[in-house]
């Protein structure tokens, strides 16, 4: 959940829909890239722009995997990324797609090394809580000064206008800002400063703030910088566009919470792709969890907003014709089985009935800590019946027998997942010949380095929807999940989209994206139908990259 507050009120207006719009652009460019940074500079220490370079009519993924020895299915998210940023083409040829540099692109590579003076900077930004709040800033404090000094001059890049070396121009500066800007925006807003200057809409005395003065004039002039904090008679005050950038500051959680995994990208592209991704105690590597547990929960409780009237639907119905309970497949921290308890509870006729009539809630996960964290949370909540149970999404029949041994009936419950199939791990499809049905989606799609064809993965998905139907027939399976777009589309849409961060996250970390559409027939060829009454996408458009679907069997 977030630790942010709503703004206090002021008698300055809130900013309009376009200006809003205005701040959302510079947050996903600066997103896009805490991502396009690592790819860009990886991708040219390995001289892979200037092979595409030499090559007007297109280089061979084979080409580059053999001139590199980078690992193909990883060089595939690297390489559709930078076509989701305008600048390379994938041209489909009679046999393999080949890839070549865009006017824009052409541009874009000649700035590669800049992007080398943000990357140094991931191994302190792992760590910017620390250095920011802890005692000790001597190791961050110098290049960070360089670095919001390199900011304030704009890269030495910065050019208005409206030609295309202009527009890369601003569009790298924008990417380069984003590496610093997004874990700072994370670092104080978990840290609470925030919550400080919101209550203190006349201004807010510097000397109040936690942290090490010299480090937190950097980050202040970073701010400044942006336009997003000014100063008045010794005093700071979030401008307009600054009190609705905090407002969406959970909005940079996700993706830098994938910085470590940014700091061994070189190895995922060129070495081990088999790099570890848990620790002897069970914890992740790759992925701070608990910031991005932190970045999701703003967010997702929008989403869980949208599914209260499915939930409101079921649960208002005859007793005899209402599951028995509600199942959570990937529980993680136990919050959307929290929401949806109270949902039911203060909603819905069955709430009225839950002495006679208690509701049994399942959380499930593969997970030792989410289960611990899910069985404290629904505890403390007072939630009177519950159990938490290991569950794996690719076994459903597992799931069966542990309910079974508790007494229960999966058929006699609603499932719900949020954000999980696209995280599934990866089973190849057994008897499955590559090249057996034609691709619909866009995406690439790797596991431990290894490609997977677009093919193989929709049949991988078909198959998966198709273990579960049995099951989620009698009271249906209700999924929110993440969607990829078209590349093309992204990079016309750069401003309006964090298709490209969500890419960059979720390609190398083995999450398997597919656009929207092509998820929904999906679904369908695995017997599973969308109830159209409760179908809603975010946004509500051609650029939707979150959905939400209640999925049932056919009568």
């Amino acid at each position: 959940m977030s630790t942010e507050t709503q703004p206090v009120a002021s008698p300055t207006p809130d900013l309009t829909a376009v200006e809003k719009a205005s701040v959302r652009t510079t947050v996903f460019q600066h997103l896009a890239g805490v991502v396009i940074a690592p790819v860009v500079k990886a991708l040219a220490d390995r001289g892979i722009f200037a092979l595409i370079a030499d090559a007007p009519a297109g280089t061979e993924i084979d080409e580059i995997v053999d001139r590199t020895g980078g690992n193909r299915g990883y060089l595939r998210v690297a390489l559709r990324l930078l076509v989701s940023c305008g600048w390379m083409a994938q041209i489909q040829g009679a046999v393999r797609a080949r890839y070549t540099l865009t006017p824009e692109g052409k541009i874009a590579v000649w700035l590669a090394p800049l992007y080398g003076e943000v990357v140094s900077f991931i191994p302190k930004a792992l760590f910017l809580d620390d250095f920011l709040f802890g005692k000790s800033d001597k190791a961050v404090i110098s290049h960070f000064q360089d670095l919001v000094r390199r900011a304030r001059e704009r890269w030495s890049i910065y050019t208005e206008g409206e030609t295309t070396a202009a527009k890369v121009h601003r569009q790298t500066v924008r990417y380069l800002d984003g590496m610093l800007a997004g874990p700072v925006m994370v670092a104080l807003a978990r840290e609470g400063v925030f919550r400080l200057f919101q209550a203190s809409p006349d201004g807010l005395d510097p000397k109040r703030l936690p942290g090490n003065p010299r480090s937190m004039a950097c980050v202040l002039e970073l701010l400044e910088l942006l336009g997003w904090i000014t100063r008045h008679d010794g005093r700071l005050q979030l401008t307009r566009d600054g009190r609705y950038a905090v407002r969406i500051a959970t909005s940079y959680g996700v993706t830098v919470s994938y910085l470590p995994m940014f700091d061994v990208l070189p190895t995922l592209l060129f070495g081990n792709a088999h790099t570890p991704r848990i620790d002897e105690s069970g914890g992740e590597l790759l992925v701070n969890r608990g910031m991005n547990v932190w970045g999701s929960g703003g967010a997702h409780n929008s989403y869980f907003k949208k599914s209260d009237e499915i939930i409101v639907d079921l649960f208002d119905r005859p007793l005899d014709r209402q599951p028995q309970g509600i199942c959570d497949m990937g529980c993680g921290d136990g919050s959307f089985l929290e929401h949806v308890y109270r949902i039911v509870e203060s909603e819905t006729a069955r709430g009225r009935e839950l002495a006679r009539h208690p509701l049994v809630l399942i959380g499930a996960d593969t997970s030792k800590v989410a289960r611990r964290i899910t069985n404290q949370r629904l505890r403390g909540a007072g939630i009177p019946v519950f159990h938490v149970i290991r569950g794996d999404i690719n076994r459903p029949a597992y799931l069966a027998s542990e309910l079974e041994r508790l007494g229960l009936d999966i058929h006699n419950l609603l499932h719900i997942r949020s954000f999980l199939d696209h995280n599934r791990p990866y089973l190849p499809p057994a008897n499955y010949a590559r090249g057996s049905r034609k691709a619909r989606t866009t995406g690439a799609f790797a596991s431990l380095g290894e490609e997977i064809p677009a093919d193989e993965l929709e049949e991988n998905l078909v198959r998966h929807l198709r273990r579960w139907a049995p099951y989620v027939g009698r009271f249906g399976l209700l999924v929110m999940e993440l969607h990829t777009l078209p590349p093309e589309l992204t990079a016309a849409n750069l401003d309006r989209t964090l298709a490209a961060a969500y890419d960059g996250t979720h390609g190398f970390s083995d999450q398997y994206l597919i656009e929207h559409d092509v998820f929904l027939e999906c679904v369908r060829e695995a017997g599973l139908v969308a109830d159209q009454r409760f179908q809603t996408k975010f946004p509500p458009s051609a650029l939707a990259t979150v959905s939400i679907n209640f999925f049932t069997t056919p009568a």
